[in-house]
């Protein structure tokens, strides 16, 4: 909190050194944490505020599951730091959380048509309630933030700022699969647009293996749900160039155009264009 470079540094390695050798001993010390973190605002120097987030790293990773609001509520906090390498540390940081909240969905499970206990299905409920209200008050930040001044296409291309850093974490949370069916699970799809999606997953399962592609479905599915713009179906159209021309070629175009319209956007809120046309 208050020591040099060095300090910190080794402070880290020390806290490291701990969870590797003595990981029940450092499971039970962790709570001493939780004490800390109303003194973030003692640190006035940016510098070991940082590090103060960068060491946090562990501990994340430890209590995540039983003090998912407790650390939540400090992300939120911190990611509307002033300086940008403070809010970089946190959202650094702030991926165990992440990684905790999606394996309480989706535990591991050894074989993998092993079902789900009592107690995962209860934590799975309450992980996925969790996470679709930190995704929302992430969005209601976002909008709080947004001024209008920044004008980039891409959250890449946007300069150094809060909005930025809340952005760029809001990303990495709606990116992946996890929250694709959380999306999928929360909204009653109509029966017609279900069967579609079932046969056009069908055909492009068909195309994948004609193609030799090295790539499978859920790719294409994982593109079309994160697409920014047409370059993204590009992207898709590539899995598929294997050579092949003509009648067959137009017959990729037509099924990825159907993929396109019938598979949930992230940018549509996790419906499809079908969807959203149904909706007017």
């Amino acid at each position: 909190m208050f020591g040099s470079q060095e300090e910190y540094k080794d402070a880290k390695k020390q806290i490291e050194k701990m969870w590797h050798s003595n990981h029940r001993g450092f499971k039970k010390s962790v709570p001493i944490m939780l004490e800390y973190l109303p003194r973030f605002d003692d640190i006035k120097n940016p510098e070991n505020q940082a590090a103060f987030c960068s060491g946090l790293s562990l501990f994340y990773l430890t209590l995540g599951d039983d003090y998912f609001d407790e650390l939540k509520k400090f992300t939120l906090k911190v990611l509307q730091h002033p300086h940008g390498s403070v809010r970089e540390a946190i959202r650094k940081t702030s991926e165990w959380l992440f990684a905790t909240l999606t394996n309480r969905i989706e535990p591991f499970m050894f074989p993998e048509d092993k079902k789900l206990s009592i107690k995962q299905k209860a934590a799975k409920i309450v992980a996925t309630m969790q996470y679709l209200k930190f995704v929302k008050e992430l969005e209601d930040l976002i909008d709080w933030y947004d001024d209008g001044s920044d004008e980039a296409e891409y959250i890449s291309e946007m300069k150094p700022s809060i909005s930025k850093s809340l952005q760029l974490y809001w990303s990495r949370l709606t990116e992946g699969s996890v929250y694709q069916k959380i999306l999928e699970q929360s909204h009653k799809v109509p029966h017609h647009i279900l069967v579609k999606r079932t046969e056009i997953e069908r055909d492009l399962s068909r195309l994948l293996k004609l193609t030799r592609s090295d790539f499978g479905l859920e790719l294409v599915k994982d593109i079309i749900f994160n697409e920014q713009g047409h370059d993204d179906l590009t992207s898709a159209i590539a899995i598929f160039d294997t050579g092949i021309a003509g009648s067959e070629l137009e017959n990729i175009l037509e099924i990825l155009s159907d993929a396109w319209n019938y598979f949930p956007h992230r940018s549509l809120g996790g419906l499809s264009p079908a969807e959203k046309v149904l909706e007017k």
